[in-house]
């Protein structure tokens, strides 16, 4: 028991890094991963690849990195207990491990600093303070300090990706000797002298990733064995509405069929928005439920020539007791300015029609690339809304699940 203490380096107090101090700054920025930073902590742009869904590298839930003798291992686990997935609340402990490597250096933590951004948000949380879990550890040459803290992640599972967000950060720590003369402080932690000059020192948290369980990640399709086609919403035709309508509405050649317009909404033409300006909706409709999320894809948009790209994810669960089929959809978008709606119909979705038994849901990503000059009164450029028809298997009778009103909004950035 005494080694034990010795190692997790915690002089003068007892063995409880992993307790009471588990929920930390980075637990409460986390929940807030995608909402306005005003008032808030502070905030920097995300990786796109983690705001796509789309990860380009290894998504690991742990790392190990060395830097300036000291050496820090993380490695995480999903929290099933205090997790409420229906609510998009999800929980991941995360053990961090500190070690100082020197061989005659004796160290004190000071303070540390984290980045966290869930999947699908556009900026960085960043938390930092002083010490670590509320107090700042000395470590002698060889002695570990470890504790354990949790991320209450208010995110959803994408079908792109199994991870739910990415985390880095640093320590900052500083070169100390005992001063014996001086005793102790109030707490009764050694009084210490620093021997860094320039300024403290700082090692890093490398780079890890919270990784979604099997149970709580997207279930796919069921598809025909003879079904080998991938998708690619970028080239497939068929997969994108929102282009389709955003283009003058010209007849289509292909599957979908484009119908006359229809009357638009007088707050979209005139740019006084009168609905909530949501870049996303969720609704359930006769027991299948439709989740549409949108994001500005800058690295496709040319502002100059009013070409402005948005992804949308779309998620349609069945919560019936019965297996379903999707059989067709049909889409509403107006573009801001624009008197008119486009109306975009077509058979199956993404160029099938899939199959969802209970539970089941089918997810896709798709383009719009509108062609649009945003108003100075509103960051909103389009609003889109529509159904998708659907069977019970076995049944003919046709049915529809609703796409609720969401709108493509331009970042704060990009406004004109």
């Amino acid at each position: 028991m005494e080694e034990s203490k010795k190692k997790r380096g915690l002089v003068g107090s007892s063995s409880s890094s992993s307790e009471s101090k588990s929920t930390d700054d980075t637990a409460a920025a986390a929940t807030a991963a995608d909402k306005s930073s005003a008032g808030g902590r502070p905030r920097v742009p995300g990786d796109m690849d983690i705001t796509r869904g789309e990860i380009e590298m290894e998504a690991v839930d742990y790392s190990d990195i060395t830097t300036n003798n000291v050496r820090v291992q993380v490695s995480t686990s999903y929290n099933a207990a205090q997790s409420d997935p229906p609510m998009r609340k999800h929980c991941f402990a995360y053990t961090i491990k500190i070690t100082n490597l020197s061989d005659k250096d004796t160290i004190q933590l000071v303070s540390r600093k984290f980045e966290i951004q869930t999947v699908g948000a556009r900026q960085k949380d960043v938390v930092k303070g002083q010490g670590v879990t509320g107090r700042q550890p000395i470590l002698r040459p060889g002695e570990t300090f470890e504790y354990t803290s949790t991320a209450p992640l208010s995110v959803r599972p994408l079908g792109t990706t199994t991870v739910a967000a990415r985390m880095r950060g640093e320590y900052e720590f500083n070169i100390v000797e005992m001063d014996v003369a001086a005793g102790t402080d109030a707490e009764g932690n050694p009084i210490v002298k620093v021997l860094n000059e320039g300024g403290t020192l700082s090692c890093e948290l490398g780079m890890f990733h919270f990784i979604f369980p099997e149970d709580q990640r997207v279930k796919p399709v069921r598809r025909a064995e003879e079904d080998e086609e991938e998708d690619d919403d970028d080239e497939d035709s068929s997969s994108k509405p929102a282009a389709r309508a955003a283009s003058a509405a010209k007849p289509s050649t292909g599957s979908v069929a484009t119908t006359p317009s229809l009357p638009g909404d007088d707050d979209m033409k005139t740019g006084k928005i009168t609905a909530p300006a949501n870049d996303a909706s969720e609704i359930t409709t006769d027991g299948v439920k439709v989740k549409v999320t949108s994001q500005y894809r800058e690295e496709r948009s040319d502002p100059k020539m009013d070409k402005h790209c948005f992804a949308y994810n779309i998620r349609i669960t069945n919560e019936n007791e019965y297996a379903i089929q999707l059989t067709g959809r049909k889409f509403e978008i107006q573009t801001i300015g624009s008197a008119h709606k486009d109306v975009v119909a077509g058979p199956g979705v993404t160029g099938r029609q899939p199959v969802l038994q209970p539970g089941e849901s089918f997810e896709y990503t798709s383009t719009a690339p509108l062609s649009v000059h945003p108003m100075p009164s509103t960051p909103v450029v389009a609003r889109m809304q529509g159904e998708y028809t659907f069977t019970k298997v076995g049944e003919s009778q046709s049915r529809q699940a609703k796409l609720a009103v969401f709108h493509f909004v331009l970042p704060a950035l990009d406004t004109v």
